[in-house]
């Protein structure tokens, strides 16, 4: 699909949601959410990098599964799986840009998941479980994403996105936990799905630059 399509479909999608979000339209909402996403994983399945750009471009597409799980009512513990799968798809492309421990890393990773499992399990009920599962799969996807940042050498947009996009990620999702589990925050959903597509864009970016690299390379 050609890149301007692919721009005009995910800005489409996206102004539509939130139309839907603000007039609280429920068929709008379901119909447009996965779109941005999804938008998002075709570029990056098309942009040449074929081994952890295709992993990236599933995360992805399992990040859309998981929009539209959210979207509908009672489908919480799907779309979290869904994300959950997506993120394990996230540290292994991350892996296959940087395999270092990047150990010291964990600290303030490690600092952030207790934060918030601190304040979303004593609310979660039957989810303890599986919102803790979740929290260390996001966690692993941050200190993966903060080692690839740290490589010493290799173009600064491709190192740095997918960190930004792993830490807007965490932070999307831990304003999920908290409005779900813990208190209710005014204006949450604007400011989730904005931080929530700013993250998938970002590591998307991370992996079609990392593929425009490699085409560049190739003799």
């Amino acid at each position: 699909m050609k890149a301007v399509l692919l721009v005009v479909v995910g800005t489409l999608a996206a102004c539509l949601y939130l139309v839907g979000l603000a007039l609280d339209m429920f068929w709008l909402k379901l119909l447009t959410k996965p779109w941005p996403v999804l938008v998002l994983g075709l570029a990056v399945w098309q942009s040449g990098e074929p081994r952890a750009g295709r992993l990236i471009a599933w995360g992805l597409f399992f990040g859309a599964v998981g929009d539209t799980c959210l979207a509908l009512p009672n489908a919480f513990l799907p779309g979290m799986i869904a994300f959950a799968i997506g993120h394990g798809l996230y540290i292994t492309a991350f892996l296959r840009w940087n395999r270092e421990p990047a150990l010291a890393l964990l600290v303030p990773v490690t600092l952030f998941c207790a934060i918030g499992l601190g304040l979303m399990l004593p609310g979660a009920g039957a989810l303890a479980v599986p919102l803790a599962i979740y929290v260390v799969a996001i966690g692993a996807m941050i200190w993966r994403a903060a080692a690839c940042a740290l490589e010493p050498d290799g173009d600064i947009l491709a190192r740095w996105s997918a960190l930004a996009g792993a830490l807007l990620f965490g932070l999307s999702d831990f304003l999920i936990g908290i409005h779900r589990f813990h208190q209710s925050l005014p204006a949450a959903a604007f400011v989730i799905i904005v931080t929530y597509w700013m993250a998938q864009a970002l590591i998307a970016a991370a992996a079609i630059r990392r593929g425009v690299d490699r085409n560049a390379r190739v003799p």
